[in-house]
């Protein structure tokens, strides 16, 4: 047989057993509650038998008293004897009620033979022969009535009794029943409602084995296939975790060096603004990026994980832009203005926090708060300033605890973008003056970080504006004329 084929049958068997032996433990209610009715009515009719026939008896006595006493007063009123014709009617009469059966005592018929004999010819005194058998049949009459009443007494006893026992067991077994029937219900269920257990187990991710709750426990064959299940299942989660462990390994590599090589570029950007730009240098660095670009194109193939694939795109979108710069270095213009293109500007500076987050210590706290607004602006020159001033930040609070805020608003026709920090802030002098060119308060700083994120919002008709935050540290102000919606 085949064992797809098999589960579902023995699945269908399980879940079915309870109702079976549910309607079978009815049934078998229903046939006892019913035998035991049929059984007090057998027992009530052959209660009733002899009752019935001693009625017939007791009425036959009566009928013999009265043709004896018609006799009697016959001959005592006209001295006319009885024929030996009517004697022998009540003696047949007489004979009929001994063969009958019908006599509760067992001298009642000794006694009607003694009556009998009394009426059998020849009789030579009429009146005390009448007299006798009348007394004698009388006599047994009596009896009769006084056993008939007994036993009337004793098959009403009988039979209230058998109602007791009938009511207590109407209202027993039906009760037995549904005691039985529920604990076979919970007996049999307790292991069907596992089942919901193996569902959400399953929902949850936890794959652990389960065991059968007895040894005969109907669903040992079910939860043998969920545990041989639950195994290829860890494993399978197993290799996921493995081979997403190795994707963000990959994801992280790309990224430092991506990061690297915007660092390489940020170099690039001050040797040309002191006239020691090198060509052979920009045409070094495109190397390693078509390298990274090529890997970043195989990752995007490999891996199925949206959330990896969002990150792989918003590196892919630094590489474009690095090669876009590195092109334009080539080409001698290392500050040639960008052409303004329409974004999103929530997702545009929300990639840029994003890709950063990736090499920002666990100790510096990074918040933002974006509009939500569709405008014009120069896309990799937005992403360049947000990033230069993101690494600027995070270098200012070094290895101490603290805050990077990002605001983002349309005010007007212009689009303001804040940074602020909780570093130990710009210092008077950088106040006072403004950015400059080889002016830096950090000890190993060039001096060109500020001066050229100055340089590329002026180059777009924009404004650089230096402070303290709320923080304590520096805050940055950027005002850009944008085209809204």
């Amino acid at each position: 047989m085949n064992i797809s084929s098999a589960r579902p049958a023995l699945a269908r068997r399980t879940l079915l057993r309870p109702l079976k032996v549910s309607i079978a433990l009815a049934t078998i209610g229903l046939m006892i509650s019913l035998a035991f009715l049929a059984f007090t009515a057998w027992r009530s009719a052959n209660r009733l038998d002899p009752l019935e026939s001693h009625i017939h008896h007791i009425q036959g006595l009566g009928q013999v008293d009265i043709n004896i006493g018609k006799l009697l007063v016959r001959h005592l009123g006209s001295q006319i004897p009885p024929t030996n014709a009517e004697l022998a009617d009540i003696r047949t009469d007489i004979e009929q009620l001994i063969g009958a059966g019908g006599a509760l005592s067992p001298q009642t018929p000794e006694k009607l033979r003694a009556a009998a004999d009394y009426l059998t010819p020849p009789i030579d005194n009429p009146r005390t022969n009448l007299i006798g058998a009348l007394s004698i049949i009388r006599e047994v009459s009596a009896a009769e009535s006084s056993l008939q009443q007994k036993a009337v007494k004793k098959a009403r006893h009988s039979a209230n009794q058998e109602l007791s026992v009938a009511l207590v067991a109407l209202a027993t077994i039906p009760v037995l029943s549904i005691i039985l029937i529920i604990w076979m219900q919970r007996r049999s269920f307790r292991a069907v409602n596992r089942l919901s257990e193996l569902l959400d187990n399953v929902g949850n991710l936890r794959f652990a084995n389960i065991a059968p709750l007895s040894d005969d426990d109907p669903l040992t064959p079910i939860y043998a296939h969920y545990n041989d299940m639950t195994a290829r299942l860890r494993d399978a989660a197993q290799q996921q975790r493995n081979h997403t462990s190795q994707l963000q390994a990959q994801v992280r590599a790309a990224a430092e060096t991506l990061l690297r090589q915007q660092d390489e570029l940020e170099n690039g950007a001050r040797l040309a603004a002191i006239g020691e730009f090198s060509a052979r240098l920009a045409h070094e660095l495109r190397n390693p990026i078509s390298g990274i670009s090529m890997a970043l194109h195989n990752l995007e193939i490999e891996i199925d994980d949206a959330d990896h694939k969002e990150r792989l795109n918003l590196i892919a979108e630094e590489m474009d832009r690095v090669t876009r710069l590195l092109n334009s270095l080539l080409q001698s213009r290392p500050f040639l203005q960008e052409e303004v293109v329409r974004i999103a500007a929530d997702q545009l500076i929300g990639d840029v926090i994003k890709l950063f987050g990736y090499r920002l210590p666990a100790h510096i706290t990074l918040t933002s708060d974006i509009a939500d607004a569709d405008i014009c602006l120069p896309r990799d020159t937005m992403r360049q300033i947000l990033l230069n001033l993101l690494k600027n930040a995070c270098e200012a609070i070094g290895n101490d605890a603290g805050k990077i805020s990002v605001h983002f608003a349309i005010e007007g026709t212009n689009a303001v973008l804040t940074l602020a920090d909780s570093g130990p802030g710009y210092p008077p002098a950088l106040l006072g003056k403004g950015a400059r060119p080889l002016q830096s308060a950090k000890p190993n700083g060039a001096g060109l970080g500020l001066s050229i994120t100055d340089h590329l919002v002026r180059s777009h008709g924009g404004e650089m504006h230096l402070g303290q935050s709320e923080f304590g540290g520096a805050k940055t102000t950027i005002i850009l004329p944008c085209e809204g919606e």
